[in-house]
């Protein structure tokens, strides 16, 4: 890691920058991205491979979309697109545990009002969300020592969440898969499946990979 030239010629600098990781959503044929900590953007299917996607805050009728995201999801039935690790509405703030959501098949429209379903809630286990996956009737998203699933309500409240399990974690943002009906994901320490409740799962290798892994890396 380092600038160019940055270092002696030969040697290597180090570096505490985190790797850029991407996530990515379908928003019908369409697509929903963003880069961890940084910019939400759209890109438009209808206009061809050749151009580029543009930032969801330069469209037409874009109203407080978030300036910075950790992860993006869209659900997969009623399409809202949601937003983990925010900045919060009407600062520039990012807030690792606030989850955001747009307004019911609108990317565009984040304002919560008494007309659409645009909202937020704020998580209290853990101090950063890693991750968030579709499964099948609801949404998992995992902070660094809890996992929650948000479920739609409708009405006033729109989205609700429940903790499922409390002192679990996940590696990284990339480290859960779900399958036939059940979610498995690695652990710091461990493997888990959920399929309506939260298990280890045993693996006679656990003990090659958590010994012999280094976190930093």
């Amino acid at each position: 890691g380092g600038s160019w030239g940055g270092g002696t010629w030969g040697n290597g600098e180090s570096s505490n920058t985190q790797i850029r990781l991407w996530s990515q959503s379908g928003f019908g044929e369409d697509l929903v991205f963003a880069p961890r900590g940084g910019a939400l953007y759209y890109w438009d299917s209808s206009a061809g491979t050749t151009n580029r996607a543009v930032l969801v805050s330069s469209l037409a009728d874009a109203s407080n979309v978030p300036t910075v995201v950790n992860t993006v999801l869209v659900s997969d039935v009623s399409r809202f697109v949601f937003c983990f690790g925010p900045n919060t509405l009407g600062t520039s703030t990012q807030d690792p545990m606030l989850i955001r959501w747009s307004d019911q098949e609108d990317v565009t429209n984040w304002t919560p009002s008494a007309t659409n379903q645009a909202g937020d809630l704020r998580l209290s286990k853990g101090s950063e969300i890693i991750s968030a996956l579709q499964s099948r009737q609801e949404i998992l998203v995992w902070t660094n020592s809890a996992l929650y699933a948000l479920q739609y309500l409708g009405g006033t409240i729109v989205w609700g969440s429940q903790l499922l399990a409390d002192n679990v974690s996940i590696a990284s943002q990339n480290a859960a898969s779900f399958s036939d009906g059940v979610t498995y994901w690695m652990g710091l320490d461990s493997f888990y499946v959920y399929d309506g409740t939260v298990k280890n799962l045993p693996c006679d290798l656990k003990r090659h990979v958590f010994n012999d892994i280094n976190h930093e890396q």
